[in-house]
């Protein structure tokens, strides 16, 4: 099997939520600050949700940090 492929599945629901929560709060934040954060909230592997929140759309990864997508309202 896939090495990122087991990455991504060690990734939990409740953790996604939790980070999803977290990006919310900060739509924009430096990717050391974020894996620190999260880690302080109890997400066990970090950059595996990271990865996954990029993957669904969620959040977008600049230069050192992560930004919260915002989905434009003016598209239909």
């Amino acid at each position: 099997m896939n090495t990122r492929l087991i990455y991504l599945m060690s990734v939990n629901q409740k953790e996604i939520e939790i980070a999803i929560e977290y990006f919310k709060n900060y739509v924009s934040v430096g990717e050391i600050a974020a894996t620190i954060d999260l880690k302080a909230r109890g997400i066990s592997n970090p950059q595996a949700v990271i990865s996954k929140l990029i993957e669904m759309g969620i959040i977008e990864k600049g230069e050192g940090c992560y930004n919260l997508v915002r989905k434009s309202m003016d598209k239909k």
